[in-house]
């Protein structure tokens, strides 16, 4: 009998604990020590160990990880990541497009920028796609083989490998041989993308019997996407490096395709192509060091410019999401477009303004003519006076390994499917960057088109470093023009407004360019807001979502990874234990 009251006195004190414990968890967790689980922010990233892979595809992001699993070093992981890409997101991840690789080395503490981004061809010229009337050729210059430049992807991903590179070069293929051999899954994202793509490729029976079914429709979600000539294309890569895309087997179909195909890409063009490795540009923001891409991308120089003019704000007292907030931000960012779109080009080729373009005394001015009340009239927005002035798809990786090297890498096809030709036999879809370059501003602009020179680009791969020289943040996204200012929102939501890096990747996204009359803001703001920033005088309208950053944060050594979820299928995975311990130091390449 006592037992039996016992029992139901402390059953009756447990239902009181736990009534309480629903009442007012928080204060019952933190008194009683009880384990309730409770969380202080409602978005969480994928958190890690020893090293991250992010990126804008699952499978892709799988074989990054399975490379570091190995003992792979970051670098091994993005050229393992890189080549899935090719096979598992067709659209943007490639072998016939280019793009920019930041590289940080935690031994030496040195971070190198590998410029592979495509270049004209030798036949290039400024009438190359204007019609008898003098009127341009859009669907020439968007569709087809002449609408190819020069790729870089290869050649980036191996001069790579070839420095800080590990595994064995094969070894770091082989995954994405596979997959193109044995066929993937076609996810839902997948078949809505091929179906989007269908009119484009339709034209090229290359392209259809790569990337359709024999009716011609898209691949359904579910059936299996076999890609054979791209399995091949890969094997002659693994067997002979960069020097099969540019010079063997590889090269010959390549050239005889766009011989075929009314392309003007030739044996010597892809025999001269070159990576570039250039100066890393750099500039200190709150106690960080953010390093980007160097010309040809325009994405690094801009990025800064904003930086150094937020500096001259106390932008974490605005408050995140803010009218405040967000217009300093507009502000800003029509400013940079300006002098982005009038004073930047191919280095190589044009004398530009580096260093009054990064100098804090012209970001301090034109922060100077921001009027914190009043939206400047965009069409009287001019390019800030900087010296003489001369007469949609990508996506990203980023990649960290237990010894703290880190990779930014962000490649593309120009549009969705670049210029939907595949080069017969290969499997490789070519990118349309001869797009890209300004055709209407003539032969004096700095984006003029002309043989060897590589176009502009916005492409902004980025690393982020603490006051001790250790890498902080990793990040990169797709996106064409809106990829700078998305990149500068992640960068004020994680250092001015201490953000996790999920929840500074879901934060709702806006867009401001130069003669753009209307500020793009992303479903997710509020109404309030929105009609606060009209009576500022911002033209607003509700855009589709804008970018896809791939990050990683290291703090207190650990990795978080936020994938965004703008994009389906994207994922960042971790791993939970350490890697053998006979991976080889970055750099030390297998005998």
């Amino acid at each position: 009998m006592e037992r039996n009251v016992q029992k139901a006195v402390r059953g009756y004190l447990v239902y009181i604990a736990l009534a309480l414990a629903c009442v007012c968890p928080v204060a019952y967790g933190q008194q009683s020590g009880q384990p309730i689980i409770r969380y202080d922010a409602v978005h969480h990233p994928e958190v890690a160990s020893y090293g991250m892979v992010v990126s804008q595809n699952n499978l892709a992001t799988a074989v990054g990880r399975e490379i570091l699993q190995r003992g792979g070093n970051a670098v091994d992981a993005a050229v393992a990541t890189g080549f899935a890409l090719a096979v598992t997101l067709p659209r943007a991840g490639n072998l016939g497009g280019s793009g920019f690789m930041l590289v940080h080395v935690a031994g030496s503490g040195e971070t190198v920028a590998l410029d592979f981004r495509s270049v004209a061809p030798l036949a290039s010229n400024d009438q190359m796609f204007r019609k008898a009337d003098g009127e341009i050729d859009g669907a020439a210059m968007t569709y087809g083989a002449r609408a190819a430049a020069v790729p870089g992807t290869v050649a980036g991903l191996y001069e790579a490998w070839e420095r800080w590179g590990s595994l064995p070069w094969a070894e770091l293929l082989e995954p994405a041989r596979r997959l193109a051999a044995g066929g993937i899954v076609v996810s839902h994202d997948l078949s809505f993308a091929l179906s989007e793509g269908a009119k484009s490729m339709a034209q090229f029976p290359s392209s259809a019997r790569t990337y359709l079914r024999p009716d011609g429709q898209a691949w359904q979600p579910g059936e299996r996407l076999v890609q054979s000539d791209l399995a091949w294309s890969i094997e002659q890569i693994m067997a002979g490096g960069a020097a099969a895309f540019y010079q063997g087997a590889l090269a010959d179909r390549i050239v005889t395709a766009f011989q075929a195909g009314g392309g003007v890409i030739s044996r010597e063009d892809l025999g001269e192509y070159e990576v570039k490795e250039r100066d890393v540009l750099a500039t200190d923001y709150r106690g960080y060091r953010v390093m980007s891409m160097p010309l040809a991308s325009a994405g690094g120089m801009t990025l800064i410019q904003m930086l150094n003019m937020l500096s001259e704000f106390d932008v974490g007292s605005l408050g995140a999401g803010s009218v405040a907030q967000l217009h300093l931000l507009a502000e800003v960012m029509k400013r940079a477009a300006a002098n982005r779109r009038t004073w930047l080009g191919d280095p190589d080729f044009v004398d530009v303004p580096v260093d009054e373009f990064l100098s804090r005394d012209v970001a301090k001015g034109m922060a100077a003519s921001i009027d914190l009340d009043r939206a400047s009239e965009v069409a009287e927005v001019e390019p800030w006076p900087m010296g003489d002035k001369l007469s949609h798809d990508t996506t990203h990786f980023s990649v960290m390994d237990a010894a703290g090297n880190a990779v930014s890498t962000t490649y593309t096809l120009g549009h969705s499917f670049g210029s939907g030709w595949v080069a017969d036999g290969t499997g490789i879809l070519f990118d349309n960057q001869m797009r890209n370059f300004s055709y209407d501003d003539g032969p004096g602009h700095p984006n003029a088109v002309a043989p060897k020179k590589r176009m502009l680009s916005t492409m902004t791969p980025t690393i982020v470093l603490d006051a001790d020289g250790e890498v902080f943040l990793v990040t990169g996204t797709p996106g064409g023009s809106y990829i700078i200012n998305v990149i500068l929102q992640v960068l004020v939501n994680v250092i001015d407004f201490d953000m996790n890096i999920a929840e500074a990747t879901h934060r709702p996204r806006m867009y401001q360019g130069w003669k753009w009359p209307q500020l793009g803001l992303e479903p997710g703001f509020s109404p309030d807001v929105v009609a606060a920033l009209q009576a500022l005088g911002h033209a607003t309208r509700t855009e589709q979502t804008m970018g896809s950053t791939q990050s990683i944060v290291m703090r207190d050594g650990e990795y978080f990874g936020a994938a965004d979820p703008r994009r389906p299928n994207a994922l960042a995975l971790g791993l939970l234990s350490a890697p053998p311990a006979t991976s080889r130091p970055v750099g030390v390449q297998p005998k």
